[in-house]
């Protein structure tokens, strides 16, 4: 059985400003302008992650985030299918909950093989 690992992605899809646009994904991307505009242009992913990375995947919306607020419109996808800042965002809070719950766990194996004194 094959597994591939989901990915999210985000795309500018139209900007008034396509230098204003390509100073902030340089940000969040280390590439040169002329293939950040070729991408936007194309209508290829400017950033993408895999779902598993709370880095990454914290990145694409802060990405995104400061793209909408400078008015270029952008779409997050997963698997090519658009969804919205919301799912991603209850995909971080996903992230930090399994951290805190391994953090635990951690610690309680930690604290039950601690030798009695």
């Amino acid at each position: 059985m094959n597994y591939t690992i989901s990915e999210i992605g985000l795309k500018v899809k139209s900007a008034a400003s396509t230098a204003k646009a390509v100073s902030i994904i340089r940000k969040y991307r280390d590439s040169s302008m002329a293939e950040i505009v070729s991408d936007i242009k194309a209508g290829n992913y400017i950033l993408k992650s895999t779902v598993i990375s709370h880095p990454g995947v914290r990145m694409i919306r802060k990405c995104y985030d400061e793209l909408i607020k400078s008015g270029i419109e952008a779409e997050l996808y997963e698997r090519d299918q658009l969804i919205t800042r919301e799912l991603v965002s209850n995909l971080i809070k996903s992230h930090r909950q399994t951290d805190r719950e391994v953090a635990m766990q951690v610690e309680k194996e930690a604290t039950e093989q601690e030798p009695a004194e």
